[in-house]
């Protein structure tokens, strides 16, 4: 099925293009399935031109002219990577960037194009006021990537209501580097479900980011982009699913919580992730955001 994922962060620079790129890679290749496209559609700039050496003619820039004239397809402005990932590029330059972002957010071309492809989008920074923030409001799956340290962990927990869209929008965390705590109490920390936790791979990061020297087999960031991307298309796939009727004389669940309810629960866990242990979970080092205020919803099983 296609759908629309959007990829940021709440603050500072954890790696979202990088993500966003390694989850359009890894994104299964179902029968039937649409194919997959990541966009560049971050307003401060891109990375993806500057990192290949792409032509700045087709891209991002080339999208939003043609959807000026009322023409929403992404034909003839992907370009492919080297192993095949296609990409629409956003210029290095902020203002134009972001000029590219507000047009094709205002025409709604970017869920539009999400309708028949699988859209992996970078959205940079995930702000109220962010000329993205119209695609975040559409899109079916947020994914923020954020680095498992207390400051991080605090900004989401601060940031989840507007995240979730008040539980209405499904939301979860990617984790780079492997946190001190326990996957399953991060989750319920923050409140928000754990998708996954990259491994500490910088010749893998290097390899997404265009640097020579790659290597030809998958190393553990590969494999662990591969295994996320796995469990959020399945997450897409479920939300797409239409809900079966209401039965005679009782009440509907409104589909909007359905979906939030579902995504709640979910936590893929990727090798390498800290994860109780039988006798052996790790103890507590530093601080993770106190689950005081929150208990009775997130910790309701």
């Amino acid at each position: 099925m296609s759908g629309l994922v959007a990829v940021g962060s709440v603050k500072g620079s954890p790696g979202v293009t990088t993500a966003a790129l390694g989850l359009a890679a890894g994104w299964p290749m179902r029968p039937g399935g649409a194919p997959v496209v990541g966009v560049e559609a971050d307003p401060s700039g891109g990375d993806v031109l500057g990192w290949y050496e792409l032509p700045a003619a087709v891209g991002l820039v080339s999208w939003a002219a043609q959807a000026r004239s009322g023409r929403l397809g992404l034909s003839g402005h992907v370009q492919q990577l080297p192993g095949g990932v296609e990409v629409v590029a956003a210029p290095v330059e902020a203002t134009a960037a972001r000029g590219a972002v507000e047009v094709l957010a205002g025409a709604g071309a970017v869920r539009a194009a999400a309708d028949t492809v699988t859209v992996v989008a970078d959205v940079g920074r995930v702000d109220l006021w962010s000329a993205a923030a119209p695609v975040v409001a559409v899109c079916d799956l947020l994914v923020v990537v954020a680095r498992p340290v207390p400051v991080e962990l605090a900004r989401v927990v601060g940031r989840e209501a507007d995240l979730t869209a008040a539980g209405r929008r499904e939301c979860v965390l990617l984790l780079v580097g492997e946190p001190a705590w326990p996957v399953e109490r991060v989750a319920e920390s923050v409140g928000l479900p754990v998708a996954g936790v990259l491994p500490w791979d910088p010749r893998g990061a290097g390899v997404i980011a265009g640097r020579p020297g790659g290597r030809r087999a998958p190393g553990p960031l590969a494999r662990a982009y591969g295994l996320v991307a796995r469990g959020l298309a399945d997450q897409l796939d479920r939300r797409r699913v239409p809900l079966p009727p209401p039965i005679a004389g009782v009440p509907a669940l409104p589909a909007g919580n359905a979906r939030a309810t579902a995504g709640q629960k979910t936590t893929v866990l990727v090798p390498g992730a800290s994860s109780p242990r039988a006798g052996r979970d790790r103890e507590a080092s530093g601080w993770v955001p106190s689950t005081t205020v929150r208990r009775g919803r997130v910790g309701r099983r």
